[in-house]
């Protein structure tokens, strides 16, 4: 048995592997349904919904892998219909939980193009020069030169 002794160690600021996020915001969604089964009835199906939209959203927001954010919002998705609007994990029936579950779906894309903006604003240089009305500061109105038609202002 060898040891492969020129292996690279982990460093700061590495990307997290997509696996990782997955698992860590599958734990946090798994976390959400538990509490939003134990504090809201079950026919308080909207109150459920906003807590895994929130949350889902939050996760969005902080995870820069697009494919972690899709699989968790489609796991938070599944989860809330079969869990929490059904009973014992069944994805079919009446009760328009899927329609509930669309706002899971929103909340990620809004925490997602927040972390977009978020990324656009806090860019370096070049990336200033190319989205300056995100970046840049608000111009002020010019006022009229005091040459104008009808003479300058009286203080």
């Amino acid at each position: 048995m060898s040891v492969d002794r020129d292996q690279e160690a982990g460093t700061y600021g590495e990307r997290t592997p997509a696996g990782i996020s997955v698992a860590v915001g599958w734990a946090v969604m798994v976390g959400t349904v538990l509490l939003g089964a134990a504090v809201f009835p079950p026919v308080d199906l909207p109150a459920r919904a906003l807590l895994v939209a929130v949350a889902a959203g939050a996760y969005a927001a902080l995870v820069a892998d697009l494919r972690a954010v899709a699989a968790v919002t489609a796991l938070a998705m599944a989860t809330f219909v079969g869990f929490l609007a059904h009973r014992f994990g069944e994805l079919t029936g009446g009760g328009g939980a899927w329609t509930y579950a669309a706002l899971i779906a929103f909340a990620a894309v809004l925490g997602t193009g927040y972390r977009r903006l978020r990324a656009m604003a806090s860019a370096d240089g070049q990336e200033a020069s190319r989205y300056p009305s995100v970046v840049g500061p608000r111009t002020s109105v010019v006022a009229p030169p005091d040459d104008a038609p009808d003479g300058p202002r009286a203080a």
